[in-house]
């Protein structure tokens, strides 16, 4: 694997750690992960890519070697994303961004569309509608749950015992992820805290961004993305879904309710992968690096 240059970019205080590979003089793509992963789960795609790119992969803020500033709203990731292209001299890049980085991507596409050439949507299109939309009442009721049990969660994680159970951990939420890789990604998805005890590189309250938000608001800025645009889903997503909802759920889309999200986009392509859960970079990261690959060499 190409060991990528490192930068540092500032947010208004907090810092970024940017992760970079490919020529310097090169159009510049930017890659996002997703909630809970680090930029260096994308490096197997970004390699791919790095020949015709100079790739900018950025640890979200609360996420490996970036700040954790305890504070999250998806404001926050937009600006962020921002000084990434100012800090890089990117008047205009094309995007890729995987589960919560999709969902900056595409807004972030929608909100400065001189600044998009084009995105790449994975499984960024949030979760199926949940068993009790449309009904108000269990709307806020789950709402309500929600909100008091996020910002809850403690700033500090219990700690792990070594590398080989975080990697196990990777494996047990990720049973299609190559033993070997797993590894790799635990030394970058860790870090020592200040008791020098092995913890998770990200913050616990990251997921407090997901407040209030839904698939209502989300389709009002897909449908101003102006930009080309690929959608990638995988088959085997329903599997993570139905894992983040305690209920009798299969975390399953209706029928057509998938379809109606892609369509709200205007120049739009979709790829949906067999035998892949929601973690497509992870499951199919070959097919995945040539599909991206196809679509921007025709499209960027």
């Amino acid at each position: 694997m190409t060991a990528p240059r490192r930068n540092r970019v500032d947010a208004n205080g907090v810092g970024l750690s940017v992760l970079e590979i490919g020529p310097e003089d090169a159009p510049p793509l930017a890659m996002l992960h997703g909630m809970r992963d680090v930029a260096w789960s994308l490096l197997p795609i970004a390699e791919r890519l790095a020949g015709r790119h100079r790739v900018l992969l950025p640890d979200l803020r609360g996420h490996g070697d970036s700040d954790q500033p305890g504070v999250y709203t998806i404001e926050h990731f937009l600006f962020d994303l921002l000084r990434v292209l100012d800090g890089a001299g990117a008047e205009s890049a094309a995007l890729f961004g995987h589960s919560l980085g999709g969902q900056i991507v595409a807004r972030f596409s929608a909100l400065f569309p001189e600044r998009v050439r084009a995105a790449v949507i994975v499984e960024g299109l949030g979760p199926p509608a949940r068993p009790w939309a449309g009904d108000e009442a269990a709307e806020l009721a789950a709402y309500a749950a929600r909100l008091v049990q996020t910002l809850s969660i403690p700033p500090r994680q219990r700690p792990l015992p070594d590398l080989d159970f975080a990697a196990e951990r990777l494996r047990a939420n990720n049973p299609r992820l190559d033993p070997a890789r797993a590894r790799a990604l635990a030394e970058h998805a860790t870090r020592r805290n200040a008791a020098g005890e092995l913890v998770w590189a990200f913050d616990p309250r990251v997921p407090s961004v997901f407040l209030g938000s839904g698939v209502a608001e989300g389709e009002r800025y897909w449908r101003h993305v102006r930009c080309p645009t690929l959608l990638v889903t995988g088959d085997l997503a329903h599997e993570y879904w139905r894992a983040q909802m305690p209920l009798e759920w299969d975390g399953r889309f209706a029928p057509g309710e998938l379809e109606a999200r892609i369509g709200c986009f205007r120049d739009v392509e979709h790829r949906a992968f067999a035998g892949a859960g929601h973690m497509v970079h992870y499951d199919r990261p070959h097919d995945l690096a040539e599909a991206v690959a196809d679509f921007l060499e025709r499209r960027a």
